[in-house]
């Protein structure tokens, strides 16, 4: 699908970005991460598809759509340099400071923009592939009678497949939970649309 996004600058670092309308100054979305060029492809997933238009980001959508919407950096971490050699401890600390800095931004522009929520509740990282599964576990079952399969898998899956791996790979990577290619094929397509992504532990 083609690309319609007007991307300014430098992504691949960690900051706060937004999103506002070519030739303006006020910003449509705030968000922040570790990785920027996760959520750019995180958005234009769901841009692509259309998938924000009945959504509280159909602005997005509609700017998208004409082609006049711009993903920028707005504000990029002092330690952007150190963040591949950053403990997983280290990661979540800078990934608290980003909140706070995204905060800042979300009260700057709270009059244009569409973000749902004005507070910022960042998911602090999995320490490894144990605590994931205990986690996963945990998520399933009584605590989650309405679906066969945990909102973090989906997460992780969703993450996977913006960066390129296969159904058939993700069913391999979860073989343990039985769950189909077909159905992998669907999920963020015609199920669980709206769910963030999130960056399994054991993806290096």
């Amino acid at each position: 699908m083609k690309n319609l996004m007007n991307v300014n600058g430098i992504v691949n670092v960690a900051g706060v970005y937004g999103m506002r309308v070519k030739d303006t100054e006020e910003y449509l979305y705030i968000g922040s991460g570790i990785e920027v060029n996760d959520a750019l492809s995180r958005h234009l997933y769901n841009l692509k598809r259309g998938l924000y238009s009945t959504t509280n980001k159909a602005i997005l959508q509609e700017k998208y759509d004409l082609g006049v919407l711009v993903f920028e950096v707005i504000k990029e971490s002092e330690h952007n340099e150190s963040v591949k050699d950053m403990s997983v401890k280290q990661k979540e600390d800078l990934q608290v400071v980003l909140g706070i800095l995204e905060k800042f931004y979300i009260d700057l522009y709270k009059k244009s923009i569409c973000n749902s929520q004005m507070f910022v509740k960042k998911h602090s990282s999995n320490k490894n592939a144990a605590t994931t599964l205990k986690r996963r576990k945990a998520n399933l079952g009584k605590k989650n009678p309405n679906s066969k399969y945990s909102e973090l898998m989906i997460r992780e899956i969703l993450w996977l497949k913006l960066n390129g791996y296969t159904p058939i790979q993700i069913q391999e990577l979860y073989s343990e939970y039985a769950i189909k290619s077909t159905y992998i094929y669907h999920i963020g397509i015609n199920k669980w649309i709206h769910l963030e992504p999130i960056k399994p532990s054991f993806v290096a």
